[in-house]
């Protein structure tokens, strides 16, 4: 049965991070209402560093495994996946264009022409597009307009978010999926998904970011009169503490990353100096392979090392300058946002009001998946379920004959969307 021109259907949504593979089955009733059906996780075992892939083989092996996991819990099969992706350094860049509406209410045709005109100044040579999303409205000069249709005006002008990839890290990924026997239907950038997952209404209107905390990478997205105006993501996240944890203790990799999660937090306290903690030595066997060491030799570490991710985060708001566009809350998610303490942290270094984002909880999510690391995966599903959304990016089949054309610089729409708050 179809609801508004909408059919039931079963959506597989694929999360490839640097520390894990996790995959969503779920079905879609024809009003949009997702019900999961099967749940995915395997670790990516040194497949993907930094959110790009290093290793096909190993990268394959993982998406296989979450993938048949999920299925066996479906009870069904798939062949198509909704992508997320959060490597390299995306390149965003607002393309605006107006319109002459001759004084008449705007309608859907005018919005439509305005649309397609902005997408007539966008080109992909330096990259893959990724979104191309409406990001304001004005009419007659006037912005902020949420939906112009039905506005009278003589004047349209809409503004739109180019996000763009480097090609070679998106094709390498997809052909991991490619080998697994998959189809992949759609891309979304990983930031973006976890920013819909996570965010409210009213976040997303007076304006948020949303820090996706991966082991390889840290998303970014900022959203501002409930559109995402700004995004990217750093090749830095939780996985550089393990490393340094492993050295400064002197402990293997998969111990120091054990320790962080369970006995680790990200300030230290004062009791810390008091509690020891048992760390396996490098190298060691038998009565000598395990250590006891005060709890503050771990957190130490841990916070000076957080103290810098976020330090780099607000500088890089900072030169986005949308800094003041994300007004005074971040939602930090992701599987490092786990972490004892790090909202009080994140809060001191970015000077803002700061909260642990769990995504959306969507009928028939494990409890097991309703933590900060499954944001972006459900962000894909509930990206898939909106249309609202607007997204202008050529579908995957269209692509290959996209025509290019020079890309629009930034106007005073640009700089009402970042001084606007």
């Amino acid at each position: 049965m179809a609801v508004n021109g909408r059919q039931e259907r079963v959506v597989a949504a694929l999360d490839i991070g640097s520390s894990k593979v996790a995959c969503l089955i779920a079905h879609v009733a024809a009003n949009g209402q997702i019900k999961v059906l099967g749940v995915g996780n395997r670790a990516c075992n040194g497949g993907v560093a930094s959110g790009v892939v290093v290793d096909m083989d190993a990268t394959e092996r993982a998406i296989r495994a979450a993938v048949d996991q999920a299925e066996k819990m479906a009870g069904q099969t798939v062949s198509d996946v909704i992508l997320a992706f959060s490597g390299s350094d995306p390149k965003s860049q607002v393309v605006e264009v107006s319109v002459d509406v001759a004084g008449h209410a705007v309608s859907a045709e005018d919005l439509d022409n305005a649309l397609a005109q902005a997408r007539e100044k966008i080109h992909d040579e330096d990259g893959e597009l990724l979104h191309v999303l409406p990001a304001a409205y004005a009419v007659d000069g006037n912005f902020g307009v949420k939906m112009p249709v039905g506005m009278y005006g003589k004047k349209l002008t809409v503004a739109l978010l180019v996000l763009t990839a480097d090609s070679g890290p998106l094709q390498n990924l997809q052909a991991c999926v490619r080998r697994a026997h998959l189809n992949v239907i759609n891309i979304v950038h990983g930031p973006f998904a976890a920013g819909l997952s996570t965010l409210v209404d009213d976040e997303m209107k007076m304006g948020a970011a949303c820090i996706d905390l991966g082991a390889g990478t840290t998303g970014v997205s900022v959203f501002a009169q409930g559109s995402l105006v700004h995004a990217e993501s750093l090749p830095v996240g939780g996985a550089q503490a393990t490393e340094e944890i492993a050295r400064t203790l002197l402990t293997p990799f998969d111990q120091a990353e054990r320790l962080k999660t369970f006995n680790g937090a990200a300030i230290v306290d004062p009791a810390d100096a008091r509690l020891e903690i048992e760390v396996q030595q490098v190298g060691e066997a038998g009565r000598d392979s395990y250590s006891r060491q005060p709890r503050s030799n771990l957190t130490s570490v841990m916070q000076k090392e957080l103290e810098l991710l976020f330090a780099t985060i607000a500088k890089r708001l900072d030169a986005s300058g949308f800094s003041g566009v994300a007004g005074k809350r971040v939602v930090l998610t992701g599987g490092g946002a786990s972490c004892e303490g790090i909202a009080d942290l994140a809060g001191k270094i970015l000077g803002r009001k700061v909260r642990i984002g769990r995504p959306q909880l969507v009928g028939g999510l494990p409890q097991a998946a309703q933590s900060p690391g499954f944001a972006g995966l459900v962000g894909l599903l509930l990206y898939e379920t909106h249309p609202e959304l607007r997204d202008m990016k050529p579908s995957i089949s269209e692509e290959d004959g996209q025509e290019e054309t020079k890309l629009g610089t930034f106007s005073r729409m640009t700089r009402w969307l970042r001084d606007n708050f």
